[in-house]
């Protein structure tokens, strides 16, 4: 009989270990699936940040391959009796500043025009053609790095409003390309006298 309430309190006992060793793996499982779901959560919302991250720069790729320049005015052979090419005048400075400053100060009065409209396509056609007659206002003095250097400056900055326009309402938002155009508004008013 000893032997029975031996065994019998030895097998509760096994019982009771069993039982209380099997409830602190469940909590422990239970504990490890939530940091597991935790990690995969983490990771899906990294993943999501990704994804709007290559969508604004497929998006950015998109924009800046839609900017239409005018096409190219094909060169015309020179008459054969002029052998030589003439040496292209060196623009005097003050002259090539004033077109300069004329030119972009209507440009920027467009930008302001674009930054207004609440279609992004109006936006982009106005830059579009503010650009493109900076282009015309400076096609004289096209070939000397002053002006070349602007018109590949101010061919940006014509992407940044248009750009601002139509991110406005987006995740992304638009401050990045109103912070650039305003610092080269900026410029334009530290360089350019007023008329």
């Amino acid at each position: 009989m000893k032997n029975g309430g031996k065994w019998r309190k030895i097998s509760s006992l096994l019982v009771v270990i069993f039982l209380v060793s099997v409830s602190d793996v469940r909590p422990q499982d239970l504990f490890r699936e939530i940091d597991d779901l935790k990690k995969q959560i983490s990771q899906l919302r990294n993943e999501l940040t990704d994804l709007r991250n290559l969508v604004f720069q497929l998006r950015q790729a998109v924009l800046r391959s839609s900017l239409v320049l005018p096409p190219a005015v094909p060169e015309t052979a020179p008459p054969k009796e002029e052998k030589a090419a003439k040496p292209q005048p060196v623009p005097d400075e003050k002259e090539l500043t004033k077109v300069i400053c004329r030119a972009i100060g209507q440009f920027f009065s467009e930008a302001d025009i674009a930054l207004r409209a609440s279609d992004a396509d109006a936006a982009t056609a106005r830059m579009n053609e503010a650009f493109r007659k900076v282009q015309t206002a400076l096609a004289k003095y096209k070939g000397t790095h002053r002006v070349d250097k602007l018109l590949d400056i101010y061919e940006g900055v014509a992407w940044d409003t248009y750009v601002a326009v139509q991110l406005r309402n987006s995740v992304q938002g638009n401050e990045q390309f109103l912070a650039d155009l305003r610092k080269h508004k900026q410029k334009f008013i530290d360089t350019c006298p007023k008329e």
